[in-house]
């Protein structure tokens, strides 16, 4: 519920997203990654910066890394999910998006 709290975002919670992450896993990622880069995407940036304070200390505890900043460890899981996103949606052919795929591209110039 903090996650959703923080991030205004209920799709990233693991119950709604397991239905495209199993269809991801059979070869089909494309729903997935649309619904990940549209709950990033509405987020406001407090929102943002709330729900990588979530995600860094959820991580810092499983994997242990007290010494680094959970607003830090957040922010780079989230730029990791969105990269991956569009990854996933650039590298599927089948996409008819220009629009989408010029985004992606000048997302990808400005990494």
């Amino acid at each position: 519920m903090g996650l959703w709290r923080s991030s205004g975002a209920a799709y990233l919670l693991p119950a709604n997203i397991k239905a495209e992450v199993l269809q991801s896993l059979a070869g089909e990622g494309t729903a997935l990654a649309r619904q990940i880069l549209s709950a990033v995407d509405e987020m406001t940036p407090p929102q943002r910066v709330a729900a990588g304070e979530v995600i860094g200390q959820a991580l810092a505890e499983s994997d242990h890394l007290p010494d680094l900043k959970t607003q830090v460890i957040g922010e780079l899981w989230l730029r990791d999910l969105e990269l991956t996103a569009w990854r996933v949606l650039h590298a599927d052919g089948r996409s008819d998006d220009p629009a989408g795929r010029k985004a992606f591209l000048e997302a990808w110039k400005s990494v």
